[in-house]
């Protein structure tokens, strides 16, 4: 399956997730937006209170009920001016209660299809894929590397790359004489990254997102650059980019563990024993 097809692959599950929210949301908007038709109405509807018992126009009378006409006029174009305030200020909080909304169930469909492309993805080439689709698609990152550790050099060495040509990435040491403070940090770090983590920059790159399983370091996305409809991180951002240094952590382990073992036939007697039945 090429690039193209995974990523509109993914799209499409994401349009369906987000379409079974927008469905669920329909009563909301209805509710909102008859709420906001009574609010027209009632301007629109404004009556114009007309006196029953109106006396005549005289010369003598005239100025005086001019007076009490044009006072009339602006009580109404108070009373007016406040409805249509009403109006605004609440299809106003309508319009961006939805916005807020949109914004909401976008990123719980974008949390919702990265972590179930996670677990359904069995090797390294699912797990790099889907680390691929969720930064290109999700995060807005236009060019970045990602890294896996060779535990036994202590040595990220490059799997691969968006946005260039793998073959100029080198390999980041670790631990000795040629680690930086960055490269400390992420191994001291034992844990997934989260939302006020540091970038553990090495240089000009975003950041070097840490993958990682339970407290085993696995591997590291280095971000270099955002798509160029992009210009930095947004809010939820933060979540993806947690959600993916934990899921393609474990992702990554889990692989490298299947990889390494045979397929046994499931039996009663060792399923007990593990259970402890």
């Amino acid at each position: 399956m090429s690039a193209d097809d995974t990523r509109q692959s993914l799209q499409r599950k994401t349009d369906v997730f987000l379409r079974d929210f927008f469905e669920k949301g329909e009563v909301l908007v209805k509710e909102l937006i008859t709420e906001n038709d009574r609010l027209r109405s009632q301007l629109e509807a404004a009556p114009v209170q007309v006196e029953k018992d109106a006396k005549p126009v005289t010369r003598d009378n005239m100025v005086d009920l001019l007076m009490l006409r044009i006072s009339s006029l602006e009580r109404e174009c108070d009373e007016i001016r406040r409805i249509a305030g009403n109006v605004e200020e609440e299809s106003g909080g309508f319009r961006q209660r939805l916005d807020s909304l949109e914004s909401e169930h976008y990123h719980l469909a974008s949390m919702f299809v990265a972590g179930s492309q996670f677990h359904s993805a069995t090797s390294f080439d699912e797990v790099l894929r889907t680390i691929t689709e969720i930064l290109l698609n999700f995060v807005g990152a236009g060019a970045f590397t990602i890294y896996l550790v060779d535990e036994e050099r202590q040595v990220l060495f490059p799997v691969a790359r968006e946005g260039g040509v793998i073959d100029d990435i080198k390999e980041i040491e670790l631990t000795g004489d040629d680690a930086g403070p960055a490269q400390a940090a992420i191994v001291a770090l034992g844990r997934p990254w989260k939302s006020g983590d540091p970038e553990f920059q090495m240089g000009k790159e975003i950041i070097n997102l840490p993958l990682v399983s339970g407290s085993r370091l696995v591997g590291v996305a280095r971000l270099e650059s955002f798509l160029e409809q992009k210009h930095g991180f947004a809010d939820n951002d933060y979540q993806l980019l947690g959600l993916i240094s934990e899921h393609a952590g474990t992702g990554v382990e889990n692989a490298w563990i299947r990889a390494h073992t045979k397929d046994v036939p499931l039996q009663r007697r060792a399923i007990e024993h593990l259970v402890g039945a």
